[in-house]
């Protein structure tokens, strides 16, 4: 406080008593907690002061004028809502700053007027905040003259605004734009479809490999963007829901777009995808049917396609699930496509599985012995097949579920058949375990036989 009021307050105590000065300290602490902005302003401005005061829920306290010491507390995350709103006013820029780039900045009224702020610097911390919430506050930074601060706020992961998002992406600055473009929190439609528009092409390539790209609008733009690297870059896109905008793409002169498209799990127009299958290039029907998202039509088509990669890529499909599709792959005439089919974990239909287990090649029923989706009638039919290598792949399937196939691969005649049951972890059988046992003993016997030499 000014030094009159304690001399005035000394004069009182050499008068009366020390429990006076008591009362009077009393009563001037009540006096002051209840002066007002305005006043406490006043006596801050007061020369002798080394104290500056602000009002807080406990009453006024004092903050000392030091401004290091003041720049340590704007930035201590535990700052009262009330001392936040006390050093946005601050006079020294470097205390504002501080205040601006704190994580606990809450309060709306003091992000607005620290965007508002005439030190540059002040701005762009508060731009790179991430706890800034207010839109109001956004949207005064989304028209900042300075486009350090613009770009820092299209950066930031905070940036909730679409008005602030809109305004940004009308920003005379192409640097600004493009950092809009490719964020992954881009919410506003209308600020991807003004974007979809860019000149730069930096900016439209960025917004069609954006995974929040939701517009569809801008999705159907972008589609016809004269640019084949915006084009192949939005054909690739998981969020590519537009189906115009993938039958545009579907009929893409470049075949670079066509296989991006192809390869797109989010590719659901049906139109779109039989556009692919019908594709005079290999490469685009390949990668179509290795795409999850295919429908039960487009199945059909690509069953039938005349080039034996094709039908391979589709046999080994997870999403293969029809039985009229599966039956035909499975008969095909070529082993490649029927290996790839005993592969697939999809395969579930014992039928199917039967079919392949007495299949002619023999790499087809080892493909079929390693799959995990074999039925306990299909494990039987393979413990049995002629070929050891088979049975060595069935011993080591992870999902030998057949007590029956088990006894049968425990008594095989082969060693590495023997092995390979005895390694494996499903076995469920105390006998057929007990079996293994003794098997694996000759086994390893056997196989030191070979390599110690006798007189040794």
């Amino acid at each position: 406080l000014p030094p009159e009021i304690w001399r005035e307050i000394a004069a009182v105590a050499s008068a009366d008593s020390v429990l006076t000065l008591r009362q009077i300290s009393r009563d001037l602490r009540s006096a002051v907690d209840s002066l007002d902005q305005a006043n406490l302003n006043r006596i801050n401005l007061h020369p002798d002061s080394t104290v500056d005061l602000y009002q807080s829920d406990a009453g006024v306290r004092p903050v000392t004028r030091d401004p290091a010491t003041q720049g340590i507390t704007a930035r201590d995350e535990n700052i009262s809502p009330v001392l936040q709103e006390f050093f946005a006013h601050s006079n020294d820029a470097h205390v504002r700053r501080h205040l601006a780039g704190n994580p606990s900045l809450s309060s709306e009224a003091v992000q607005q007027t620290l965007a508002l702020d005439p030190n540059t610097d002040v701005r762009k911390h508060l731009a790179d905040n991430r706890s800034l919430s207010s839109d109001a506050c956004q949207q005064t930074l989304a028209q900042d003259p300075n486009k350090w601060v613009r770009w820092r706020l299209a950066e930031n992961p905070s940036l909730t605004s679409e008005a602030a998002q809109q305004t940004l992406a009308q920003d005379p600055n192409a640097d600004v734009r493009e950092t809009l473009a490719r964020k992954p929190s881009l919410s506003s439609e209308a600020a991807q479809q003004t974007l979809a528009q860019d000149p730069n092409i930096r900016v439209r390539v960025e917004l069609a490999y954006n995974r929040s790209l939701s517009s569809e609008a801008a999705q159907q733009t972008l589609a016809q963007d004269p640019n084949e690297w915006v084009r192949s870059y939005l054909a690739g896109n998981p969020r590519l829901t537009s189906e115009a905008a993938q039958q545009t793409l579907a009929q893409d002169q470049n075949i670079r777009v066509r296989i991006a498209l192809a390869c797109n799990p989010s590719l659901s127009s049906d139109a779109a995808q039989q556009t692919l299958a019908q594709d005079p290039n290999l490469r685009v029907r390949s990668d179509l049917a290795n795409n999850p998202s295919l429908t039960s039509t487009v199945q059909q088509t690509l069953a039938q396609d005349p080039n034996a990669w094709v039908r391979g890529y589709l046999a080994r499909n997870p999403s293969l699930t029809s039985d009229a599709r599966q039956e035909r792959l499975a008969q095909d005439k070529n082993s490649e496509v029927r290996a790839a089919l005993a592969r697939n974990r999809s395969l579930t239909s014992e039928a199917r599985q039967e079919r392949l287990a007495r299949d002619q090649n023999t790499e087809v029923r080892r493909d079929l012995a390693r799959n995990p989706s074999l039925t306990s009638t299909v494990q039987q039919t393979l413990a049995q097949d002629r070929n050891e290598w088979v049975r060595e792949d069935l011993a080591g399937n992870p999902n030998l579920s057949s007590e029956a196939a088990q006894q049968t691969l425990a008594q095989d005649r082969n060693d590495d058949v023997r092995e390979a049951l005895a390694r494996n972890p499903s076995l469920n059988s105390e006998v057929t375990q007990g079996r293994q046992a003794h098997n694996l003993n000759r086994s390893i016997q056997m196989i030191l036989r070979r390599i110690v030499p006798a007189d040794r």
